[in-house]
């Protein structure tokens, strides 16, 4: 599920919107542009990557077939698909970006991570944040051939922030140093509704709106409704790479927890099979900007693995690396996908 950091050592309830770190910043882009203040390792690294998304699909675009859909059959939440006309599994996972593929009619899938760690030494006053979840599944529900509805969840989440001072604890609303808190995070309802592609073709299309509902313990979130809005956008080209550009916009709170302002974002996402069958590598270039003056845009490179178990299970791994002082150094994952 998710989008931008916010620290204060100073806010009794927004010191972290941890339920969208959390949700591994699924529902609305994380990450941004180079500061002027970057280490040259980093631009290189950010050098690097843009030149390979470049060179990767400048070599292997190819011109594209008229895109294909199977006709609509009348499957629904109450006439299911049957399992010998399902899709190949997709999921959002893992990942920033998401698949434009919907879960079949009168199916359910669950995705999650198994485990979520951040570490981010940047924060605003020196300010180390130290941050993990167990336990973030996303719950997808097939209703017709077009759209799946989806509610996701962060059930138990830790964080620590420190400046080397005294500590407290957040959830008794003192002030210090370290600031601890954990529990339940906050909710995200939404649904992706497909455009094109969903049943055969070389491109595909979907909406996803998101309304994130203020439901997580005190020192984990910052207590308002935020909405966002993605738009992947798959093709695939030479065989055997695939193409995501997955532009996105939200209506967020600012830093301060006083207002809301906007937030746009691009995330691109480069992937083929490697090795042996059924695993998949990923690499990501992810940027996230805000309206607000003093937000700093963010940006990360994303590599993950997907392997493919069985028809209906797929195990992942990844982690999401800071490009710039406004993005968490780096953020690693572990986790799972199995539909029913």
């Amino acid at each position: 599920m998710v989008g931008p950091l916010r620290r204060s050592l100073k806010s009794g309830a927004g010191l972290l919107e941890f339920s969208r770190l959390a949700f591994r910043q699924q529902h609305a882009a994380c990450v941004c542009s180079i500061g002027a203040g970057n280490e040259p390792r980093r631009q290189k690294i950010i050098a690097t990557s843009g030149l390979f998304l470049f060179l990767a699909v400048g070599t292997s675009l190819k011109a594209q077939p008229a895109i294909e859909s199977s006709p609509d059959l009348g499957f629904s939440l109450f006439n299911p698909v049957p399992a010998n006309r399902l899709r190949e599994l997709s999921t959002d996972r893992p990942g920033k970006s998401h698949s434009s593929i919907t879960v079949d009619a009168g199916h359910f899938q669950i995705e999650s991570d198994f485990l979520n760690y951040t570490f981010d030494p940047h924060g605003s006053g020196d300010i180390t944040t130290h941050a993990y979840s167990v336990g973030t599944p996303i719950l997808k529900l097939g209703v017709t051939n077009w759209m799946d509805v989806e509610l996701g969840l962060a059930l138990f989440n830790s964080l620590r922030q420190s400046d080397g001072s005294s500590s407290v604890n957040a959830s008794n609303g003192g002030a210090g140093g370290t600031i601890t808190a954990r529990g339940f995070g906050d909710t995200f309802l939404g649904a992706k509704i497909n455009a094109f592609g969903n049943d055969g073709g070389d491109q595909s299309l979907a909406l996803l709106p998101f309304l994130k509902l203020p439901t997580a313990a005190s020192g984990l979130g910052n207590g308002y409704a935020e909405f966002t809005v993605n738009a992947p956008y798959t093709i695939a080209l030479s065989k055997p790479w695939s193409l995501t550009v997955e532009p996105n916009v939200g209506l967020l709170r600012n830093s301060d927890n006083t207002t809301y302002r906007g937030d746009y974002g691009l995330i691109v996402n480069l992937n083929r099979p490697v090795f042996i069958k059924g695993l998949t590598a990923a690499v990501e270039l992810a940027v996230d900007a805000s309206t607000e003056r003093a937000a700093a845009t963010k940006m990360s490179f994303d590599p993950s693995l997907q392997y493919l178990v069985s028809k209906n299970l797929q195990l992942d791994v990844g982690v999401y690396l800071g490009l710039n002082n406004a993005t968490p150094r780096y953020n690693p994952y572990i986790g799972v996908s199995y539909r029913f």
